[in-house]
């Protein structure tokens, strides 16, 4: 029975990287098919790694003392950390998005 098990873990892996490879070549093509879109892109991604390093230079490695009970590290604290600082910047950057979006709009009427 535990075969059937690994055998069906694996073949779901081996799905989902086929699912993964085949979105990202899919995108890399319809990317150089047009350059101003490749501009675009690379444009997004540069400013999500910008994002990605701010966060992570903002995070704190501190671990707290009711947490030491379940063995973090620092550094495993300060990946937290990047990540909650990372998500509250972009979702502060999307409300001031559709903010400036809509009132634009409203200004232009």
């Amino acid at each position: 029975m535990d075969s059937l098990i690994n055998i069906g873990i694996i073949l779901t892996y081996v799905m989902i990287g086929a699912a993964t490879l085949t979105t990202i070549l899919f995108g890399l093509k319809k990317m150089l098919s047009n350059t101003k879109n490749a501009k675009k892109t690379l444009y997004t991604i540069g400013g999500l790694i910008i994002v990605c390093i701010i966060s992570y230079i903002i995070a704190s490695g501190d671990v707290l003392s009711s947490y030491e009970k379940y063995d973090i590290s620092s550094a495993q604290a300060k990946n937290v950390g990047m990540g909650l600082v990372m998500f509250y910047i972009l979702a502060a950057a999307a409300i001031a998005s559709v903010l400036f979006a809509e009132l634009s709009k409203a200004f232009k009427k």
